[in-house]
């Protein structure tokens, strides 16, 4: 009977000591995941920080900025003498750090992207707007006026009945484009065709003037200049090198009508110079917060004007 008994106790025991086990398993493991959550959230928020460093930054810069030209490798800054624009614009702060730059056509270049260099959907004419869009989208070119505009422009473009048709219907806006996205809700512009001019267009801008020296080779010639002429701006621009963003750049000084007597071009391109200045106002600045020892990495992307405190867009990811 003796025997037994004890071996009851010891199956009881032996249950016991099971089931303690799954639980100290089961709360090691929820406490190992919130550990991980808890490093997780903290590591997030670093790199958040580090990212808005980045911002500030890159807004105390431009605030300092009294250049009369912006330049891809002085763009809203004044570069100082013994700084190269890499070390302006990455910086470590403890186990973090942030790294202010930004893609265009493929290539990374360190600082700021000022809007100006981008053709401008809301000052932009409609002639200037076909010629971005390409033949065959006069239409579509005649939609974004009608769009941002309160009158209806000659020679087509859809107009406040052709959207209440659509399913569901909705309002012609009438007024300034907010975002370049909203160019997906005027009628004849068709996601391939966003998609190709996306990254030349901005809604920023006080004259919808292109900056010379930093406009794409894309935009230039949408503007109107020929082949030629736009060719001799980027080597201008590029340097000995042939690289943009470096030491040796060069630029183009002024548009003024002394200056242009001097460029061997036509009518045509003297008149699409009206398109264009050398100095922006509007920047975009990306900034990306990382961490070490960390895959987390936050970025910021917003768009500041030089002498305003408000941003016009801030965003993060």
């Amino acid at each position: 009977m003796a025997t037994k008994k004890n071996g009851a106790i010891l199956i009881t025991t032996l249950w016991i000591l099971a089931i303690l086990s799954v639980l100290t398993v089961g709360v090691g493991f929820r406490v190992s995941i919130e550990a991980r959550l808890s490093k997780y959230n903290m590591d997030r928020l670093k790199a958040e920080y580090c990212a808005k460093a980045g911002i500030l930054k890159a807004r105390e810069m431009l605030s300092r900025n009294s250049k009369a030209y912006d330049s891809i490798r002085e763009c809203g800054i004044t570069l100082p003498a013994d700084k190269d624009i890499r070390s302006v614009f990455t910086e470590r702060l403890g186990d973090g750090a942030f790294e202010v730059s930004y893609d265009e056509e493929g290539v990374n270049y360190y600082g700021m992207m000022d809007e100006e260099r981008k053709i401008n959907v809301n000052k932009a004419d409609q002639p200037l707007l076909v010629s971005l869009l390409g033949k065959g989208n006069e239409d579509a070119a005649a939609s974004i006026m009608n769009w941002r505009g309160g009158a209806r422009m000659p020679g087509g473009g859809a107009w406040d009945d052709d959207y209440k048709s659509l399913t569901p219907p909705y309002e012609c806006k009438h007024a300034d484009f907010s975002c370049i996205e909203e160019l997906m809700l005027v009628k004849d512009m068709t996601p391939e065709l966003f998609e190709s001019i996306k990254d030349y267009i901005t809604v920023y801008g006080d004259d919808g003037k292109v900056n010379i020296n930093t406009a794409t080779k894309r935009v230039m010639l949408a503007c109107g200049l020929g082949e030629n002429l736009v060719t001799n701006i980027i080597n201008i621009r590029n340097g000995s090198d042939k690289k943009a963003g470096t030491k040796d750049d060069g630029l183009v000084q002024g548009i003024t009508p002394e200056e242009v007597e001097k460029w061997d071009i036509t009518t045509d391109e003297r008149n699409a110079l009206n398109y264009f200045t050398t100095k922006s106002n509007y920047f975009r600045i990306e900034s990306k917060g990382m961490i070490d020892k960390s895959r987390i990495s936050v970025k910021i992307v917003c768009v500041a004007k030089k002498g305003d405190k408000q941003l016009k867009y801030y965003r993060e990811y």
